[in-house]
C-alpha cells in the first residue's frame, strides 16, 4: 500500500530530473493552492505534471500547420470550509478528490491560432489518493491535524473529451489580444466558456496560456483577463447525473466568472510562469463572494 501512496511524488521527481532520452521535448509542473490567501477549501489544490512533443521531424520545426501531442496526469482537491468539522450539516462544499490521465492532441494553423482535443480518464473517492496527499501534506509541511474527509464524493471510473481554440491577435508593438473557446462533455463536467485578456511583453504566439513548445526563447509576458463558463453539470459538485448515490451534494450555480493576473518569463531551456485566480462562487453556502487561488508552473524545454 505504501508503494502505491508514494507514486505520484515519484513520478514528479523522475519527470523533473529525467533528460527526456525517450524523445520528449518539455516537462511542466503546475501548481494551484489557495493557502498563499490563507485559505485552504473549496477548490482547495491541484497539481497537475504534463509532458508533450512536436510531431514533425527537425526539419520541419518551422513549416504550418504544426502537430503536437500532450500528456498530463494530474489531481484535484476540493473541500468544505468546515474542514475540521464532524457535522456535515455545517460544511458549505462536499469533500471530493479527482485523479486523471489526459491526451491531447493539438493543431496550430499559424502562430497565431490553434486547436486542441482531448480525453480524460480518471477516478474519483479514496481511489483519487486526495484525502492521503492532503492529509500528508498538512501533517509534514504545515503541523496542522488531519481534515475529517466526512461523506466525500464516490469512488467512480470518469471519462471527459475536451476541446478548444486559442487565437492571438496582436494589437500594437508587444501588446497582442488573446481569446478562446472552449468546451467539456463527460460524466465529470458538462461545461462551455470562453477566456479573453490581454497580454503585454514579448510572449509569442499563444504560449502564454497554452503550449509552453511555442515560445523557447528569451522573453516575458504580463497577462490580464477574464474566463466566463457556464457549467451545467459538475460531479464533484452535485454528484452524479445518472443516480443519487453521493452521500452529499450541493446545487451547483452553473455560470462562473473568474479574473485572472499572470506573469511569465522564459529563457531557451525554462519556463516560469504564476496566474492569480479570483472565481465567483459555485454554491450559494459558500462564505465569500469570490474565491481566490494562486498557480505556479515551472517548464523544462528539451
Amino acid at each position: 500500500m505504501q508503494m502505491k501512496y508514494t507514486f505520484l511524488p515519484l513520478l514528479i521527481f523522475v519527470l523533473l530530473c529525467s533528460d527526456l532520452s525517450f524523445a520528449q521535448q518539455y516537462v511542466n509542473l503546475s501548481v494551484d493552492n489557495d493557502l498563499y490567501f490563507k485559505q485552504d477549501w473549496y477548490y482547495s489544490s491541484g497539481i497537475f505534471i504534463s509532458t508533450g512533443k512536436l510531431k514533425q521531424e527537425e526539419d520541419q520545426e518551422t513549416a504550418f500547420p504544426k502537430r503536437y501531442v500532450h500528456w498530463t496526469l494530474g489531481q484535484e482537491i476540493y473541500t468544505p470550509s468546515r474542514r475540521y468539522s464532524l457535522n456535515v450539516d455545517l460544511y458549505d462544499y462536499p469533500y471530493g478528490g479527482w485523479l486523471f490521465l489526459e491526451r491531447s492532441f493539438e493543431k496550430y494553423k499559424s502562430l497565431f491560432s490553434a486547436w486542441r482535443g482531448s480525453i480524460l480518464l480518471g477516478i474519483t473517492g479514496k481511489a483519487s489518493l486526495a484525502p492521503y496527499f492532503q492529509n500528508l501534506y498538512h501533517s509534514m509541511v504545515l503541523g496542522l491535524p488531519d481534515v475529517v474527509w466526512l461523506e466525500q464524493m464516490p469512488q467512480r471510473f470518469h471519462i471527459n473529451l475536451n476541446g478548444s481554440h486559442r487565437k492571438r491577435l496582436p494589437l500594437a508593438n508587444k501588446v497582442s489580444l488573446l481569446y478562446e473557446f472552449f468546451g467539456n462533455l463527460g460524466t465529470q463536467r458538462i461545461a462551455a466558456g470562453g477566456r479573453l485578456g490581454v497580454l503585454v511583453g514579448t510572449s509569442q504566439a499563444l504560449s502564454f496560456l497554452g503550449n509552453p513548445l511555442e515560445m523557447k526563447t528569451k522573453g516575458y509576458g504580463i497577462y490580464l483577463g477574464t474566463r466566463q463558463e457556464y457549467r451545467h453539470h459538475d460531479y464533484m459538485l452535485s454528484g452524479s447525473l445518472f443516480d443519487d448515490k453521493a452521500p452529499f451534494v450541493l446545487e451547483s450555480i452553473p455560470y462562473k466568472n473568474s479574473i485572472e493576473i499572470g506573469f511569465a518569463y522564459y529563457t531557451q531551456k525554462w519556463r516560469f510562469l504564476t496566474l492569480f485566480n479570483s472565481v465567483t462562487k459555485d454554491n450559494e453556502l459558500q462564505m465569500s463572494k469570490r474565491h481566490k487561488y494562486l498557480n505556479f508552473s515551472i517548464g523544462r524545454f528539451f
